[in-house]
């Protein structure tokens, strides 16, 4: 399978964690659909705003209601230029005031709403990694581990799992919110002037993709910089484990320069990791503020052209709309870049869920109520290695009575250590040698 189309499916399946929640999910959801409907209109009181501020005496006509920005704005300022007429221009300045005021009230409660029913899916999605991967530790067999540094494993544990916390879970905000955002941005925008929501259009997506190459690369090392992790804290395990020997033959310095070799390693990686993250946001703002120039340049000619297809109050609030429009970009921008981090350490994380158990079960398994006889082995072969290390046992045959004490003897590495192993089902007995 393409690596490409693995970096998916690890990411869907991180996703499907959020099953268990997805009633907080689309609540989540929801009060961040109403974030932006509020946000959205408190921006579009500009125009009203700057009518009555600068006496822009114009005749509305209302027009029949529908899902147009223009058309909203239209009838608003019908009902605003007869509550004018009634109560004159403070009053009618004092009322938009207060209502700008409510709408930004109403838009940051449903915003901590949002974050309120996602803070228990976040959480919870990384408590069920973490049970999830200490359940299959508990199940893989013993020859697993013989392959695996018990430092590694604690960092794919630890590290890792706290990684994809970091990395992606904390960017679920940014995931369920800012795409939102952007749509209904959009939708308004276009509603109001369709060429300048063309160059939006043209210009953030070249944008994104620079952004994007960077993001790429980051992934890269974020992962080597994982497996990095796992060999410092290895080192660290080897060593602890054996101080008696180190100091037995002297080895402190040759100790101190592996794990010092080890550690500066993962110290350039981290280094050459954060300054590509921290390209981001400069990246994204300069980019945004060249997108945002552009769009300042077409629009004044639209308004100041002998065709003026927007009035200046309108182009006001379009600018004001699209500015809001960056934050959430670039809010993405920042989540692909921990998603990217994160990415890599679930790859590490699916390498232990997705380890094969060798020792399954046998179909009607015979239950033995009392153990009166005795274990005997016939013609049993094991290596550990398929055709790499040969067989540590090859057709052994053995009785042991029931009541006996038997003593396995032989030199080191001739297989005592794996003939007792199998009693207890440690490994299971293979024939991958020719007979």
């Amino acid at each position: 399978m393409p690596h490409s189309l693995i970096i998916v499916k690890n990411y869907f399946r991180l996703i499907r964690y959020i099953r268990p929640y997805k009633s907080r999910a689309i609540t989540s959801v929801v009060f961040n659909l109403l974030t932006v409907v509020f946000s959205l209109f408190s921006l579009t009181m500009i125009v009203p705003f700057l009518n009555v501020l600068f006496s822009q005496e114009r005749n509305y006509d209302l027009k029949p209601w529908s899902g147009s920005v223009k058309v909203l704005l239209n009838n608003f300022n019908y009902y605003l230029s007869d509550f004018v007429v009634q109560h004159g221009q403070l009053e009618a300045l004092s009322f938009i005031s207060l209502l700008v005021v409510i709408l930004f009230f109403l838009k940051n409660i449903t915003r901590y709403l949002a974050m309120y029913y996602l803070v228990p899916i976040r959480n919870g999605v990384v408590r069920d990694i973490r049970r999830d991967v200490y359940s299959k530790i508990l199940t893989l067999p013993i020859g697993y581990f013989t392959d695996e540094r018990k430092g590694d494993i604690m960092a794919r544990v630890t590290n890792d799992v706290q990684e994809v916390e970091w990395g992606i879970m904390n960017s679920l905000e940014a995931a369920f919110r800012e795409p939102i955002n952007i749509i209904i941005f959009l939708i308004t925008m276009f509603s109001m002037s369709p060429q300048l929501t063309l160059f939006v259009l043209i210009l953030l997506p070249i944008a994104g993709l620079l952004i994007g190459r960077i993001g790429k690369s980051l992934k890269k090392k974020s992962s080597l910089a994982q497996i990095k992790v796992g060999e410092l804290l290895s080192n660290l395990d080897e060593s602890l484990g054996g101080l008696r020997i180190i100091h037995a033959f002297t080895a402190e310095e040759k100790s101190k320069d592996r794990f010092g070799k080890i550690n500066e390693g993962l110290y350039r990686m981290l280094n050459k990791i954060g300054r590509r993250r921290d390209l981001a946001s400069p990246l994204s703002e300069f980019l945004g503020a060249v997108v945002l120039t552009i769009v300042m340049y077409f629009g004044g000619r639209l308004v100041l052209g002998v065709e003026a297809n927007l009035e200046p109050s309108e182009f006001i609030a379009f600018i004001a709309i699209f500015s809001q429009l960056i934050p959430p970009a670039k809010a993405l921008t920042t989540a692909w870049y921990n998603i990217q981090k994160g990415l890599a350490s679930a790859e590490r994380i699916y390498h232990i869920l997705d380890a094969p158990v060798a020792v399954k079960d046998i179909e009607n398994p015979k239950e033995i109520k009392s153990f009166t006889q005795g274990v005997s082995f016939q013609n049993v072969s094991f290596a550990y290695r398929n055709g790499e290390a040969g067989y540590v046992l090859k057709n052994i045959n053995l009785d042991i009575p029931h009541g006996k004490t038997i003593a396995l003897v032989g030199q080191s590495g001739s297989g005592k250590t794996t003939l007792a192993d199998m009693l207890p089902r440690y490994y299971d007995p293979n024939c991958f040698w020719d007979r």
